[in-house]
C-alpha cells in the first residue's frame, strides 16, 4: 500500500451544516445531516453554522462545541480529508463551498460552487440545458409591472427558491393575479412557465468508476386533487412553520423504481447526462422531469444538485432500487473525491487557516 492509500485507510469526514441565513434553511439542514450514513471506514466531524453566525464543531450533531466565531472555528479545524456540504441557503451553495475548496483547498463532495450558483437559477439553468439539446417546457421570467405573455396552464414559481415556496398551478385568467401576489411575496423575479400535463419524474445521475450512470428512476404519483408537487410533499412543517421531517405519507408518493419502458428511459437519461455536463456538474446531480401524455417527450424542469448521503434522499433510494449497497457507495465516492487534490494536509490546510487571522 503506498503512502496516498495509507493516510485514507481511515478516512475523514467533515459534515459542513447549518445556516447563518434563516431558522427555516437551518432546520432543513439538520434534517438531512441527521440521517448521513456512517461508513465503518470513515471518521466523520461536523461543523455547524447557527443562524446567528456563531459556528460549532464536535464529532457528532450531540456531541458539538460552544459556539464560536467563524474565525475560531476554521482554526479549530480537525485534520480532514473531504468535506460533505449539507447546506441549502445561498451562502452555503455558494460562498461556503467556494471557501473550503478554493481557500482551505479541501475537497468538496458534489459540484462546483459556480456550478452550484448557476443552479440556484431555473431559469438561467434551463437556458443552458435548452442549448444543450434538451427539451424545456416554454418559460418567461417575469418582474413586476411585466406583462404575462404565456397563456394558461401555466406555472408560476420564484426563480431562485427550493421546496416549491411560492409555487402555483394557474389553469385560467382569473387565478394569474394570486399567483403572482404568493410568488411576489417570495421573490422579485418570477419564472412562468407552460404546465406539461403528464408523468413527474425525478433522475439522478452519479459519476461511477469514471463514467456517468443514471440510476432507477423516481415517479412522483399524484392523487385525483393533485397534479403538481407541493411544500406539503416535500417537507412537514410545524406549527412554527419551520421544517421539522419530511412527510411520511406525501400527496404525491415517490415511487421507484418507476415504471417506464426501454425508450423513455433512454430519453430521460440521455437528458439527465447532457444537461449533468452542459452545467458544469460533479460526481452527482439530480433532475426533475414531466413527461406529455400525449407525445410522451420529456420536458426538463430544473436541477437540485443536492444529495446528503442519508437512507431517505432520493440518490440515495435510487440506489437502493438498483442493488447497490448506500454505505459501500458513499464511501467509494468520498475516498474518489479525496484524492481529487494531492497535497499536504498540513502545510496547506495551516497556510490556509493563516488567511483567517485577515478576513
Amino acid at each position: 500500500m503506498d503512502q496516498n492509500q495509507s493516510s485514507l485507510s481511515q478516512l475523514r469526514i467533515l459534515h459542513l451544516a447549518g445556516s447563518s441565513v434563516s431558522e427555516f434553511f437551518y432546520r432543513l439542514s439538520l434534517i438531512y445531516v441527521q440521517e448521513v450514513v456512517q461508513p465503518p471506514g470513515v471518521q466523520s466531524y461536523y461543523a455547524l453554522v447557527n443562524p446567528d453566525g456563531y459556528w460549532q464543531l464536535g464529532t457528532s450533531l450531540e456531541n458539538l462545541s460552544q459556539k464560536m466565531s467563524f474565525r475560531d472555528a476554521i482554526a479549530q479545524l480537525p485534520q480532514i480529508d473531504v468535506v460533505v456540504p449539507h447546506l441549502f441557503c445561498v451562502p452555503g451553495l455558494t460562498s461556503y463551498r467556494s471557501f473550503f475548496e478554493d481557500v482551505l483547498r479541501l475537497p468538496v463532495v458534489g459540484s462546483p460552487a459556480n456550478c452550484t450558483s448557476l443552479s440556484i437559477d431555473k431559469y438561467l439553468t434551463k437556458s443552458i440545458v435548452s442549448a444543450s439539446g434538451v427539451r424545456v417546457a416554454n418559460g418567461q421570467l417575469l418582474r413586476r409591472g411585466d406583462t404575462v405573455k404565456i397563456k394558461p396552464p401555466f406555472i408560476v414559481k420564484p426563480n431562485s427558491k427550493d421546496n416549491s415556496v411560492g409555487l402555483s398551478l394557474v389553469r385560467n385568467q382569473t387565478q394569474i393575479a394570486e399567483a403572482l401576489r404568493i410568488g411576489f411575496e417570495q421573490e422579485e423575479t418570477l419564472l412562468i412557465e407552460n404546465y406539461i400535463p403528464g408523468r413527474e419524474l425525478r433522475v439522478g445521475v452519479v459519476e461511477l468508476k469514471g463514467k456517468l450512470s443514471v440510476l432507477p428512476i423516481i415517479e412522483y404519483v399524484f392523487g385525483s386533487d393533485s397534479s403538481i408537487r407541493s411544500l406539503d410533499d416535500k417537507l412537514e412543517l410545524g406549527a412554527d412553520g419551520l421544517p421539522h421531517k419530511q412527510p411520511q405519507k406525501p400527496a404525491a408518493k415517490p415511487i421507484c423504481p418507476a415504471k417506464v419502458d426501454s425508450e423513455l428511459f433512454e430519453k430521460v437519461a440521455t437528458a439527465a447526462k447532457r444537461a449533468h455536463r452542459a452545467l458544469g456538474c460533479r460526481d452527482y446531480s439530480l433532475y426533475d422531469f414531466r413527461v406529455e401524455t400525449k407525445t410522451n417527450e420529456p420536458y426538463f424542469l430544473e436541477a437540485g444538485l443536492f444529495w446528503s448521503f442519508g437512507h431517505n434522499s432520493m440518490i440515495s433510494r435510487m440506489l437502493v432500487a438498483d442493488g447497490q449497497n448506500l454505505s459501500d457507495v458513499a464511501e467509494k465516492l468520498w475516498r474518489t473525491v479525496a484524492k481529487r487534490s494531492h497535497r499536504d494536509d498540513f502545510s496547506v490546510q495551516g497556510e490556509s487557516r493563516s488567511l483567517v487571522g485577515q478576513l
